[in-house]
């Protein structure tokens, strides 16, 4: 299958590793949007991909509604569900809370009937080990109830070549 200029949205864009992956794989792609609030990634994102028009959509809290787009990727904060963080969990007004704003844009594009066609999730393995694993599956049930069906999968760098032993959850939606 040929994809042809899939339009991407980046939430949570970091310094945009999504969109390099379609990239380095050849997908022909256009970022229609990102959402950042990091200033250093922000300049890091501009400057890696030579890209200074595409749309920074600013705090996802201060996001009406998605640009149209085929794809969008989200890695949340972690830090609330990482071994090495503090252990909060998925909840209102943590770092990693900060799912839910996912879930308003969806339920607003639903609304709308702008829903993205794909999804892709990545987080640190933790998602999906016994503590949080209640709440990834709610996850899960509340895309399903979208009308995603959803595929997950724990993925290592260090089987990638990458020299790093990094486990993350990669959900694909």
């Amino acid at each position: 299958m040929r994809w042809l200029n899939i339009k991407v949205i980046e939430l949570f864009a970091g310094i945009g590793a999504f969109r390099q992956a379609l990239a380095n794989q050849s997908i022909d792609h256009e970022v229609v949007g990102f959402s950042e609030i990091d200033p250093y990634a922000i300049e890091a994102y501009r400057a890696i991909h030579n890209d200074y028009t595409t749309p920074n959509l600013g705090n996802i809290k201060e996001i009406k509604f998605l640009p149209d787009c085929d794809l969008l990727t989200y890695g949340f904060p972690c830090q609330d569900i990482s071994v090495a963080g503090y252990g909060a969990g998925i909840k209102e007004g943590t770092r990693s809370g900060l799912l839910y704003e996912v879930e308003r844009l969806l339920e607003t594009g639903r609304i709308l009937g702008t829903l993205p066609k794909y999804l892709i999730l990545e987080n640190v393995k933790a998602l999906i080990q016994k503590k949080h694993k209640p709440d990834f599956d709610i996850w899960l049930s509340k895309l399903e109830a979208l009308g995603y069906t959803n595929y997950y999968q724990v993925l290592n760098a260090k089987d990638y070549s990458i020299p790093q032993n990094r486990e993350r959850v990669f959900v694909v939606s």
